[in-house]
């Protein structure tokens, strides 16, 4: 033993020095929180860009949606208005052959025919007098249907149902009291003063579809004449049919008392025996945009755009007003969800969040490497202030915070801990004869033999000069005393090699045991040690001495 005792570094009034195992804890730790920073920063910067990004697309996908609806309902609107006038055409056009021509029954039935044949937007032609004659043609599909009533020298109604090739199938000869000068397209036909005029919806007599007829007097007839074509509504739904509109969209037709005329796609109610109203058969969707007022809107305005959520799902609808006739107004809307047109921008936004969480990966893999060694010089830096440089062991802070992590835990029932404090017998000579760099090398060498001898789960360290401190674990203190008791037989057996000399050395050891839960002080157990090894060197070296076994003499 040296003769001054090596004295104790001042404790730091913050936190203790960490364990190896608690700065490995603190070390990864740091690197992780570096690695996740770096992580988060760059996640939060991509999704904040990708988020500007995306809501500019969808505000100007929103007005792209906006403009192709508004373009879909002129487009349809335009045809729509086409394909009603294409009839009314028809109709003067016959209006002015009928009035010079004067056919007899034979030719006005012939010429009703050609014009069902030619026309795909009339369904029927007919010509009507006040005295109660009367010429139909009707299509049924490729067949044809004919009725003549005649009312000289009798009246008759004949039936004919021709087919695809004109061919009589068969003949029916009844009697019905249908009077054509009754019927709406009749009065309103001469009302109109030869100026052709729309009915308003309504249900057909003979095939029982709902359909609108356009009618006009025929200039000089005697008695008077009607001449007047069918459009039936399922023509108008056929052509809406054809108009390409969103996937989820759909176009339909009403009139300005909310009749549903005509749609794209079929109603998800249907009704039968009257033309129903929207709210009758519209969906979900429909009847939000309805229950807004846009009906009655469009019909003060000639456009309105509306965008309305339905079930938490965004939808942009159009609607246009047009004039069928003076005092006649219709109106043509399309609606659709927002994702039939944003779709596509949803597709691309998932592929590039997959891209951010690949970039974050590949980051992550480059960035850890980078952290790790971020952190190396202070783990470089904890290791040189918790090892002794001299031995390799763990310095006297670092063996302290060891003891007081012991200490925090619980005691075991089943286990004894013991602090030891070692001190070399007859290395006070070595320094003295052979200096100190020889004395340095000897304590190298001992530190290592000492490293040896103990066992997995022990703690080893200097405390400095020639003093080293063990904590030591058994299943009883006996147990304990014969391990320590053990290292040191191991050192005095071997000599140690230094500068070509051989050394005998020797060690004496002050054991100290945790006395249960209420033995929290690392130091106070330490010091326990240190007592026992001074009273138990002046009694006898090179043996383990126990504190609490030996008395206090006048030397102590």
């Amino acid at each position: 033993m040296t003769g001054t005792k090596v004295p104790a570094p001042p404790q730091s009034k913050g936190r203790p020095v960490w364990t190896s195992s608690e700065a490995g804890r603190a070390f990864s730790w740091s690197r992780f929180l570096m690695l996740l920073a770096l992580l988060l920063m760059q996640l939060l910067t991509l999704l904040g860009v990708l988020w500007v990004s995306h809501r500019s697309s969808e505000r100007a996908l929103r007005l792209q949606v906006q403009t192709a609806l508004k373009q879909l309902v002129r487009v349809a609107s335009d045809n729509t208005s086409g394909y009603l006038s294409a009839a009314s055409t028809v109709v003067k056009i016959n209006q002015s052959m009928l009035a010079s021509a004067q056919p007899n029954g034979g030719q006005l039935q012939a010429n009703l025919q050609a014009v069902v044949n030619a026309v795909p937007q009339i369904d029927g032609a007919m010509v009507g007098e006040t005295s109660g004659e009367f010429t139909f043609v009707r299509r049924d599909g490729q067949d044809r249907f004919i009725r003549r009533i005649t009312t000289q020298p009798r009246r008759q109604v004949t039936d004919e149902y021709l087919n695809a090739a004109g061919q009589l199938v068969r003949r029916e000869v009844s009697q019905t009291a249908y009077d054509p000068s009754a019927r709406p397209w009749f009065k309103q036909a001469v009302s109109a003063a030869g100026q052709p005029v729309w009915t308003a919806p309504y249900i057909f007599a003979s095939s029982h579809l709902p359909g609108i007829t356009v009618a006009a007097t025929i200039p000089n007839s005697s008695p008077p004449a009607v001449l007047a074509m069918d459009v039936q509504l399922r023509g108008l739904t056929r052509f809406l049919q054809g108009v390409q509109f969103s996937r989820s969209g759909r176009a339909f037709i009403a009139d300005a008392d909310g009749h549903a005329l005509a749609a794209s796609r079929a109603w998800p109610t249907s009704v039968q025996d009257h033309i129903p109203k929207l709210s009758e058969v519209g969906d979900p969707a429909l009847q939000a945009l309805l229950s807004a007022g846009s009906l009655s809107d469009v019909l003060t305005a000639p456009e309105v755009v509306r965008q309305f959520s339905v079930g938490g799902q965004r939808y942009g609808a159009a609607l246009k007003s047009f004039e069928v006739q003076p005092g006649m107004t219709w109106v043509i809307g399309v609606y659709a969800p927002e994702s039939d047109f944003t779709g596509e921008l949803s597709r691309v936004y998932r592929q590039q969040l997959w891209i951010i969480l690949g970039v974050m990966l590949l980051s992550g893999i480059i960035a850890w490497p980078l952290a790790f060694q971020a952190t190396r010089p202070l783990s470089t830096l904890h290791q040189q202030a918790t090892t002794d440089a001299l031995t390799g062991l763990q310095n006297r802070a670092s063996f302290l915070a060891h003891l007081r992590e012991e200490l925090t835990q619980a005691p075991d029932p089943n286990s004894e801990m013991g602090v030891v404090i070692l001190d070399l017998d007859g290395f006070k000579a070595i320094n003295d004869t052979f200096g100190h760099a020889l004395g340095d090398s000897v304590l190298g060498e001992i530190g290592q033999r000492l490293q040896e001898s103990v066992r997995s789960g022990d703690i080893l360290s200097r405390l400095g000069g020639d003093e080293f401190a063990l904590i030591v674990k058994g299943r009883s203190r006996e147990v304990v005393k014969l391990r320590v008791e053990g290292i040191l037989q191991d050192l005095q057996r071997r000599t140690v090699q230094s500068g070509g000399i051989e050394h005998q050395l020797g060690g004496t050891a002050g054991l100290a045991f945790r006395q249960g839960q209420s033995d929290n002080s690392a130091e106070e157990l330490l010091a326990r040690a240190d007592k026992a090894l001074l009273r138990g060197k002046r009694r006898g070296k090179g043996r383990v001495w126990v504190s609490g076994e030996i008395g206090s003499t006048l030397l102590d």
